[in-house]
């Protein structure tokens, strides 16, 4: 076994011990938990339909962890497919990225479960936008951490920064990795920053997030323009 192989199967191990967490406390509280439990909320948090602590929606509840480690398994084998059928050079980072990708809809659906367990505890009603919230907090830390492997990326047509302009040669790719790679090293912490500020509402922070989320894709297709119309006049 190689240590890429090493690698990717040790990721797979604690992804799978973190996703295992909520199942354990849910465990835990089983016997405290009511004949019958909420298993779906309106957006505005009103629990409108319940089962079985055991039936399937319970246990899928308290699972959440493992279809996040799935869905990052399987856009992982997909990506690094579709590299491999474009000759992608970049296999190493991509497989790199995609591992933390994992790791993150990992950790984001364990938290997820762990936070519907303890209102299925408190017989509280979720809140909404602490999950939006949530989910901002994982995605901008997600942007950081791809901001910093854009540079690293070699020209290809499957990942990166893609524009006419990038793929017009090695110099304009380098360039265009560069400069997404700052602006989503930037927005991403901007936006963690704005997501962990003490006293910031949860409401707020998704409005603010969703702000600075819009303006790192505004940049990118302002870059992608400016730079494709130079590109064609010359």
């Amino acid at each position: 076994m190689n240590m890429k192989h090493k690698e990717i199967t040790g990721s797979i191990v604690y992804d799978l011990v973190i996703a295992a967490v909520p199942c354990l406390v849910y465990a835990s509280i089983y016997r405290s938990l009511p004949p019958e439990i909420p298993v779906h909320y309106s957006f505005d948090g009103i629990a409108d339909r319940f089962a079985s602590k055991l039936s399937v929606e319970a246990l899928l509840l308290c699972s959440l962890g493992y279809c996040g480690c799935l869905l990052g398994v399987l856009l992982r084998k997909m990506v690094l497919a579709m590299g491999k059928t474009q000759e992608n050079s970049n296999t190493q980072t991509t497989a790199k990225l995609m591992t933390y990708n994992q790791t993150f809809l990992t950790i984001f659906f364990s938290a997820l479960s762990l936070y519907f367990i303890s209102v299925m505890l408190q017989n509280s009603i979720p809140d909404t936008f602490f999950i939006l919230r949530t989910a901002y907090l994982v995605l901008f830390v997600l942007l950081i951490i791809i901001g910093n492997y854009l540079p690293k990326l070699k020209i290809n047509r499957v990942s990166g920064v893609k524009t006419k302009y990038s793929q017009s040669s090695d110099d304009a790719w380098m360039r265009s990795q560069r400069f997404g790679g700052r602006l989503l090293a930037i927005g991403g912490s901007a936006g963690l920053i704005v997501c962990l500020i003490p006293g910031v509402s949860a409401k707020s922070a998704v409005v603010l997030s969703t702000v600075m989320f819009g303006l790192v894709i505004l940049g990118l297709l302002v870059f992608s323009v400016v730079k494709g119309r130079k590109h064609l006049t010359r």
